[in-house]
């Protein structure tokens, strides 16, 4: 039996091998229900590691999509602003990355620059 953390090296292992599972189960000899098995069990455990982070995806919804080839012009950005208070959103990552956006900026605009960076 396998540990969570056995497997992840075993998966890793996996995924840099560019072979369907059953190929690479073969060649390493490992019963391929044993491995789904710990497959589903890694995603089980980082789900909820991803939900006890406490961090909350960015989900967009919708067909519009930001074409490969097109790139974004925007306005140069000053290299520091004093946001007066009230004026802006800001999101904090639990890394401490802080994310502040003013008020009143296209969505279109912000759903383009967080897809970019995807």
């Amino acid at each position: 039996m396998w540990t969570l953390q056995q497997f992840e090296e075993i998966f890793d292992r996996y995924q840099a091998s560019g072979l369907r599972i059953k190929e690479f189960c073969r060649n390493e000899s490992i019963v391929e229900s044993r491995f789904y098995y710990w497959q589903k069990r890694l995603q089980e455990h980082n789900y909820r590691t991803v939900r006890e982070s406490g961090f909350v995806p960015i989900v967009f919804t919708g067909s519009s999509s930001l074409p490969a080839n097109k790139a974004v012009h925007q306005k140069p950005i000053p290299v520091h602003v004093d946001p007066i208070p009230g004026n802006f959103l800001e999101i904090v990552y639990p890394n401490g990355v802080k994310v502040r956006v003013p008020i009143g900026t296209d969505p279109t605009q912000l759903r383009s620059l967080i897809l970019l960076t995807q």
